[in-house]
This record gives structure tokens, C-alpha cells and sequence, in this order.
């Protein structure tokens, strides 16, 4: 009896045991699936992404020259406004033989023009510029006709629109080349001037100034070079009265302008122009050696130096101050002039 209650005692256990044992390994079985959906560490690892491809270093953002035009339309769709104040100074006039000798009395000029600009389309830009000029004189040698030595005059010069067009996009090689077309228009004070005020009301060419030519721009990092030839055909409106003083006239012109730019930083960027205008006709009365009187903005032969610095304030804002430096001319004004510009794009 004892030894059968032992057994039953025996096989209970080893019942329990087989029992436990069967669930142990039902659990292992039952879990393996889901381990099996988590990789090994090898399988975890992420594949290589494929190597980007190099792009092209661009040129940077700047603010662009402060006399050249740029080359590059402006985005379609996009809209911006520049505007300039400058404040020139006349230490002499340039003669015939590109000597400057004095100016015989102390002439000053605020110039301030807007610039208008917009992108219609891809590769076109179209845009205005409106300037507003006051001129002013004083401690003049010769006096006018009731002994003034003095006389000031403020109004809007001569309006200009201008379109350009993108015909070839910079290469490796090539720079980009746009072919700019354009007209000034006669809004500017420059017929029946008043003697009294000694010149200052010549603030226009008294011409439809019409332009064609080129800009070109490339990008020889880390240096951004701009250049700019305009021709310049003006038709002139006033006619040659017995008084050649009373009446401005223009004639026709060259710019050839040449910019670099060479950034310092993200934000800084040091500007450096050599501008000209070169003029073959003469300002003289036919037959006769009477010079004709010319305006603030008749053209004359000059050739000049600015540098300047830029700064990018915002990714819509940027400024640049600098001056520009007349260093050899003939038959016209010699000027230096400190100016700022601001350019915004909305």
C-alpha cells in the first residue's frame, strides 16, 4: 500500500514536470515568429544612400554694381525697387585736351533716381528709372545778367525704360550675354533756361535718347564680373535759336562700363567699376566756335573709378556705399561723388 501510494506520488510529479516543460517549450514556439520579424543587427542596418550629385558652384548673392547695369534678368514674376543717393562734388571741368582746369566757382548736384524692376517671364526684365536732381551754385566767377553768383533748381530728369532680354546663359567658358534696348525720355528741365540761375535748371538732354547694346556676366570664383556697352543715339528736340545758351542739346555716346565683385563673407562684398562715356561730336554752334550748352545729364567723354562696398542685410535687403572718381574727361565737367544705394525684391 505504501509503495503503491509512492508511485502514484512519483508519476504525479513527473506528470507536472512533462507539463511544465510542454509549456516552456509551446511559448518558445509561439514567440519565435515575432522575433523572426526583427532582423539581425546586420539585416537592421540602413543601405548606403546613393552619393549626391555635385552640383555647380553658383555665383553668390550680391548686390550688384552701383553705375554698371547687370546682365542677368531678374526672376519672372519677380518685382524689386532700387534707389541711389549720391551728392556730386565739381572740383574742375576737363578741356579739349583732357586737362581739368577750374571750374570757377563751387557746383554741387543731388541726384536721386528710382529704379523700377520687373520680371514679365522667364529671361526678360523690363525696367524704369525716375530721377529726381537738384542742382545748386554758388561763389561763381562770373556773375549773371542782375550779378547773381548764385542759383539752385530742383524738378525730375529724364525718364528711361529699358527692356533686356537673356539670348545666352553663362557656359563653362562663355559668359551670359543679354541684349539690352531702351528709350530716355525729355522729362527733364533743358529749354528756355533761365539766366539767372547760371546752368542750374539744365537738368535734362532736351533728347529722345535711344539705347541698344549688351551686358555680359561671368563668374570667375571667387570674382563676379559684370561689363556694360550701351549705345546711346539721341534725337534732339530743341532746335538752335540766336541765343545757344538758352537751349540744352545731347549728342551720341558710348558706354563701356566694366564691374567686379569679390565677397569677403555671407554678407559683405567688396565692389570695384571703371565706367566710361566716350563722345565724338562736338557741342558747337555749326559754323561757329560757341559751345552749346549741356545738362546735368548730357553725355560727355569721361572716364572714372568707384570702388565700393556691398552689404546683404536680408535675403530682400541689400546696400552698398562708395564713390566715384572722374580721372581723365574731355569737354565736359569733372565730378566725385559719394553715393548709397539701396535694392529691395519683393
Amino acid at each position: 500500500m505504501r509503495m503503491q501510494r509512492k508511485y502514484k506520488e512519483i508519476n504525479l510529479g513527473a506528470a507536472i514536470s512533462w507539463a511544465v516543460l510542454g509549456c516552456f517549450l509551446l511559448g518558445l514556439a509561439a514567440a519565435t515568429p515575432v522575433q523572426a520579424q526583427v532582423g539581425s543587427p546586420a539585416m537592421m542596418e540602413k543601405a548606403p544612400a546613393a552619393p549626391a550629385e555635385e552640383k555647380k558652384d553658383g555665383p553668390p548673392t550680391t548686390c550688384g554694381p552701383m553705375i554698371s547695369d547687370t546682365c542677368v534678368p531678374i526672376e519672372s514674376g519677380k518685382f524689386a525697387m532700387q534707389a541711389w543717393w549720391s551728392l556730386s562734388f565739381y572740383p574742375g571741368v576737363f578741356t579739349n585736351n583732357w586737362r581739368a582746369v577750374s571750374a570757377h566757382g563751387d557746383y554741387y548736384t543731388f541726384f536721386m533716381p528710382v529704379k523700377f524692376v520687373y520680371g514679365p517671364t522667364k529671361d526678360l526684365e523690363i525696367f524704369a528709372v525716375v530721377p529726381f536732381i537738384h542742382n545748386w551754385n554758388s561763389k561763381l566767377d562770373t556773375a549773371g545778367p542782375n550779378g547773381e553768383t548764385s542759383g539752385s533748381y530742383s524738378g525730375v530728369g529724364d525718364i528711361t525704360a529699358v527692356v533686356k532680354y537673356n539670348l545666352l546663359p553663362e557656359g563653362d567658358y562663355r559668359p551670359a550675354v543679354s541684349a539690352v534696348g531702351g528709350v530716355g525720355f525729355p522729362t527733364g528741365h533743358s529749354a528756355r533756361l533761365n539766366p539767372a540761375k547760371m546752368g542750374a535748371d539744365a537738368i535734362g538732354t532736351g533728347s529722345f535718347n535711344f539705347i541698344t547694346g549688351v551686358n555680359l556676366f561671368k563668374y570667375l570664383k571667387p570674382v563676379l564680373v559684370h561689363s556694360q556697352i550701351w549705345m546711346n543715339s539721341p534725337v534732339n528736340l530743341n532746335k538752335l535759336n540766336s541765343d545757344p545758351f538758352r537751349n540744352v542739346r545731347s549728342r551720341e555716346y558710348l558706354t563701356v562700363n566694366l564691374a567686379a565683385e569679390l565677397p569677403l563673407s555671407p554678407r559683405f562684398v567688396v565692389l570695384c567699376e571703371l565706367y566710361s562715356n566716350w563722345c565724338w561730336q562736338t557741342l558747337s554752334q555749326p559754323g561757329t566756335d560757341i559751345n552749346l550748352i549741356q545738362g546735368y545729364q548730357t553725355p560727355q567723354t569721361v572716364v572714372g573709378l568707384m570702388p565700393a562696398i556691398e552689404f546683404l542685410a536680408t535675403d530682400k535687403l541689400s546696400l552698398a556705399a562708395g564713390a566715384a572718381f572722374d580721372l581723365w574727361g574731355k569737354n565736359g565737367v569733372q565730378k566725385i561723388t559719394p553715393m548709397v544705394t539701396a535694392f529691395y525684391t519683393f
